[in-house]
């Protein structure tokens, strides 16, 4: 499996910084690219419902052809940062505009609303990647299946979005059952054993035809339908204990099974399309002891899928709402923050917005988190209490509300309706309001409150920083970058080494001691050609500018890193004293997993 290949968890991603680097470059085009793309089908949508239907023919179609040309850029940036599983959403977007092109009249408003939604659920993703978070772009496939249904595609299946490098390996399974050639006795016994699971679902059913897939293995010479039925046996094993949720794929699974068997019959090769379809079926299995599941645990382990989580590819996880939504919260929260900040300190002017204010984030929390309605509500009878008293509200309570606020700015910095932990502690938190309200006496932070803060003091911290050494780093590639250009004048190295030494001190600071050497050597670099009047060409010829080059170039990707994994970055990156150059170490990175 390939380090950019999108699976479900941690372990079998690999995904490093390495590979979201690129990634973290693109996504601001990615984004704007989407949302222009959108636009233009909303435009050509607005034009059409002026015109008959006959004149649709007619209608200039240079808004879809600039929708194309978007998504078609947003899908080779996408493929060129190794993004392959998430493209196909791109793929398939960029097909269903070329379907509009061609038929306009299929380019309605509800299809506008799935390629818009499709693009938010995208980007959605992808931010959860850059942000370290064990996602799967299977959990894509309601989006990608509504833009599939517009393209009219022969095939949609959520093992699409499943970025596995498919290749056959036989899983070490014992054969206690006796080889079952292929024939009419089999035949009939397949068609009868399937026709009653597609009717009962009954457990013993799916045992049993465990059984005949593990016979039918037995009795082939090849690796490939030996592999094929031992993957099928596997898959039906899961369904025999309970594992799998049986949906639409797993039935039509059942039936493509039966299918093979006759051509395998024919003396046709397996299907290498549904033995990954079953691979796929068998990742997504619960898991249990591999003793209670003997042929499902050898399946997944001769693919490394023993610690994959299954993914709720029916549930919708990305894009339930529109981005421009979530950035008002943002902006309504700051604002309340501010006004309440204000009036606490006595200032009674800030009284007159106060109401409204509140009033518009309890908006924005029920209605993108309709479970946290008792925190709005609570925090309402507060603000509302505060604006009729015309007086400042007592230390305790104000300290309540601005800890309260905090931790809505906290949980919109990283907005995850799914969160379970989001529920209880908007709860927790109404509860804190009503008692401080009612003037009982002040509660101690919850620990997960302090630590909430702490987190967000820390982002903040590393958000300034980081904007720190980007102007610093700025400032040092312009100085090296007129001195390449004129080697011969020593005077622009001058500042160099004052440069170099203050980025060497907040990269201590923040403990990154690997860029720190690195920084360091640079720096006695430059003050070797200062001191010792070395010339242009003994600088190239000792790699001194491919050095001081290579370096900045670390040193960039790194910055960039501490903006969306900070831990990951200070590990990912090594001094190679004898090279005298930083660079990502992946190797040790995936040996540390």
């Amino acid at each position: 499996m390939h380090a950019h290949d999108l699976d479900s968890s941690p372990a079998e991603l690999d995904l490093t910084l390495l590979d979201l680097g690129p990634l973290a470059w693109v996504l601001d085009e990615l984004k704007t690219s989407l949302e222009s793309a959108s636009k233009a089908l909303r435009r050509f949508v607005r034009e059409a419902e002026t015109v008959s239907n006959s004149d649709l023919a007619a209608l200039d179609a240079s808004q879809l052809r600039t929708a194309r040309q978007q998504l078609h850029q947003s899908l080779g940036a996408l493929e060129m940062v190794g993004m392959n599983a998430p493209a196909l959403m791109l793929r398939a977007m960029e097909s269903a505009v070329q379907k509009f092109i061609q038929s306009p009249a299929l380019c309605t408003q509800d299809a506008a609303n799935k390629m818009e939604l499709a693009g938010f659920s995208l980007t959605h993703y992808l931010e959860e990647v850059l942000a370290g978070k064990p996602v799967s772009a299977v959990s894509l496939f309601p989006q990608y299946r509504d833009i599939q249904d517009l393209v009219g595609a022969d095939r949609i299946h959520p093992a699409d979005l499943w970025a596995f490098e498919w290749r056959w390996i036989e899983p070490d399974v014992t054969l206690t059952v006796d080889a079952r050639p292929y024939g009419e006795d089999a035949r009939q016994l397949l068609d009868r054993l399937m026709l009653n699971l597609i009717r009962t679902a009954a457990p013993e059913t799916a045992r049993s035809l465990s059984d005949v897939c593990l016979g039918f293995a037995a009795a082939q010479k090849g690796v490939e339908p030996r592999t094929f039925w031992k993957i099928a046996a596997g898959f039906f094993e899961a369904l025999a204990l309970g594992l799998l949720k049986v949906d639409l794929y797993v039935k039509r699974a059942t039936l493509r099974i039966l299918l093979q068997y006759v051509w395998l019959d024919r003396g046709t090769d397996a299907s290498a399309r549904l033995a990954q379809d079953l691979l796929f079926m068998c990742s997504q299995a619960r898991a249990v002891r591999s003793a209670d599941a003997p042929v499902l645990s050898a399946v997944r382990a001769a693919y490394g899928l023993s610690r994959v989580k299954p993914v709720d590819y029916e549930a919708i996880q990305f894009g339930r709402f529109a981005p421009a939504l979530i950035a008002q919260a943002r902006k309504r929260i700051a604002s309340a923050r501010e006004s309440w900040s204000s009036a606490t300190a006595g200032d009674l002017t800030k009284f007159k917005s106060l109401k409204d204010q509140f009033s518009l984030v309890s908006d924005s929390l029920v209605k993108l988190h309709p479970p946290s309605e008792p925190m709005a509500r609570a925090l309402s009878r507060v603000i509302d209490a505060t604006v009729a008293s015309g007086q400042a509200p007592a230390p305790e309570l104000a300290l309540e509300v601005a800890a309260a606020v905090l931790y809505l700015e906290a949980v919109f910095d990283d907005f995850d309706p799914n969160d379970p932990e989001l529920w209880t502690r908007t709860a927790r938190i109404a509860e804190r309001l009503q008692s401080a309200q009612a003037g009982a006496q002040p509660q101690a932070l919850e620990s997960w409150m302090e630590q909430l803060y702490q987190s967000v003091n820390d982002k903040q911290t590393m958000v300034s920083v980081v904007d720190e050494l980007r102007v610093s780093l700025a400032d040092l590639e312009r100085s090296l970058d007129a001195f390449f250009r004129t080697p011969d004048d020593k005077k622009i190295l001058a500042v160099v080494p004052g440069q170099l030494a203050r980025m060497q001190g907040v990269l201590s600071i923040l403990e990154l001691e690997q860029a720190a050497l690195a920084v360091m050597h640079m720096r006695e670099l430059v003050e070797k050609m200062i001191e010792q009047d070395i010339d242009e060409q003994q600088a190239r010829v000792a790699g001194m500018f491919d050095r001081l080059g290579n370096n900045l170039g670390a040193l960039s990707f790194l910055i960039d890193m501490l903006n969306y994994q900070p831990r990951l970055a200070k590990r990912l990156f090594v001094y190679d004293a004898v090279k005298g150059e930083l660079k990502a170490d992946r190797d040790s990175e995936a040996a540390r997993k």
